[in-house]
């Protein structure tokens, strides 16, 4: 590419030189000659100024390009470094959210698991509860029966 610029700088300064050259070939006339020769040291001057120039310019732009060249290397490596920092942190969110899953299904099945427990239990109190009163409403049929042949006892006795 700098050759390619160094090329088309020559170019555009030997069409200058010609152009230059055409135009004090046609002036006639021994003073002309010396306005030619002015000219072409002039000129020559010239060229070599803008060679000079040109050539410190397109040293100048080859830094600017090699300077954003390493820039841009450098941006791209850090974009490839975030991309694989984001996808890393993108699958540690989805393990953690399936272990977040798993766990809550774990604890769901271990409530599920209590609660039947505790109804279980609950039914079994209620009907040892029941039983117990069953027994004791017998227990009092029981005694109720007897009550009046005891009265009937004490009266004897007294």
């Amino acid at each position: 590419m700098v050759t390619l610029m160094l090329v088309l700088l020559w170019v555009g300064v030997v069409c200058i030189c010609y152009r230059q050259l055409h135009q004090t070939s046609t002036l006639a006339g021994g003073v002309m000659e010396d306005s030619y020769r002015d000219t072409l040291e002039c000129t020559e001057e010239d060229i070599t100024d803008k060679v000079v120039f040109l050539e410190k310019r397109v040293t100048e732009l080859e830094k600017d390009t090699a300077a954003n060249g390493e820039q841009h290397s450098r941006l791209k490596q850090e974009n490839l470094q975030l991309v694989h920092r984001a996808n890393a942190l993108e699958e540690q969110l989805k393990e953690q959210e399936l272990r977040a899953d798993q766990t809550l299904l774990e604890e769901i099945k271990k409530q599920r698991e209590l609660l039947s427990k505790m109804e279980r239990e609950k039914s079994i109190e209620i009907e040892n509860l029941q039983a117990r009163l069953q027994q004791l409403d017998d227990e009092n049929s029981e005694l109720r029966s007897c009550v009046p042949c005891l009265k009937a006892n004490i009266e004897r006795l007294e």
